[in-house]
């Protein structure tokens, strides 16, 4: 998945959890520690793999289901240490959203779930291709391009217009949280 559909996914079910469970829209920090939890799995692995190969596979430490609660805790360390514990419940359940809706994908292009994604350091899946940061974003947007241009109305496709739909509707609803603070903070600028 790409970030902003790791971010959208991450969002919308941490906002329905938020509404229904608490009946709160999300505040502008917990967004943040969204936006933060949703990409931390790709920032960490990503760069480790493909800039410095110090692991094989995009899919390591910042995707395992062994290393979660010891990315959790430090999280909740952060958090606690700044006053604001739901932040660490904000990041996590967008960390763990993330490898989630890496599987996900996968049934949506049709590709069997390779669990292998969340399983290290037991098990993972071999690495892609060769190649830095670079020769793999271009490589795989070129591809994610190409299946949009050519690939019709997939359930891919459904799903992201769907996603993007929900995460438009809630963010809203939500009171656009961050865009909201900012625009009242330049307002409150402007009165001074």
């Amino acid at each position: 998945m790409w970030p902003w559909e790791h971010l959208a996914f991450a969002y919308v079910l941490y906002s329905l959890a938020r509404n229904v469970l608490s009946r709160t829209s999300p505040s502008a920090q917990e967004t943040i520690a969204v936006a933060v939890g949703s990409q931390f799995p790709d920032l960490l692995d990503k760069p480790l793999a493909w800039t410095f190969g110090v692991i094989d596979t995009g899919y390591a430490v910042g995707h395992s289901i062994f290393a979660a609660p010891f990315i959790i805790l430090a999280a909740y360390v952060v958090a606690a240490r700044r006053g604001n514990r739901i932040l660490a419940g904000a990041f996590a359940f967008a960390h763990l959203s993330h490898p989630v809706a890496d599987l996900l994908n996968r049934v949506l292009r049709g590709r069997p779930v390779d669990l292998r994604i969340v399983l290290w350091p037991i098990k993972s899946p071999p690495p892609a291709t060769q190649g830095g940061f670079i020769d793999h974003f271009a490589r795989y947007f070129i591809r994610y391009v190409n299946a949009i241009v050519a690939g019709g109305l997939t359930p891919q496709i459904v799903f992201q217009s769907l996603l993007g739909l929900a995460v438009l509707v809630l963010w809203l609803f939500d009171g656009a949280p961050v865009a909201a603070d900012v625009w009242r903070g330049l307002h409150a600028q402007r009165r001074q």
